[in-house]
């Protein structure tokens, strides 16, 4: 059986995220700080995360008279 052919390898260098050194001593802005776009594209984007997540996330079995109750 053939072989399939293999993509050719790329010369770019990857990203570098510093993900691979030591804990880092940077620290993130503060919200005040960021430009109002980027507070609301932040905002935006993590409400459709916690919504996507509660949305999977399963439904607890709720029943009449509390969690004592059997």
């Amino acid at each position: 059986m053939p072989q399939p052919p293999r993509r050719p390898r790329r010369s770019d260098p990857q990203l570098d995220l510093g993900l691979t050194l030591g804990p880092s001593m940077l620290t993130p802005p503060a919200w005040s700080a960021l430009p109002t776009a980027t507070q609301q594209t932040r905002t935006r984007l993590l409400t459709h995360l916690l919504i996507a997540h509660a949305d999977s996330a399963p439904q607890p079995d709720i029943r009449a008279g509390g969690a004592d109750e059997r």
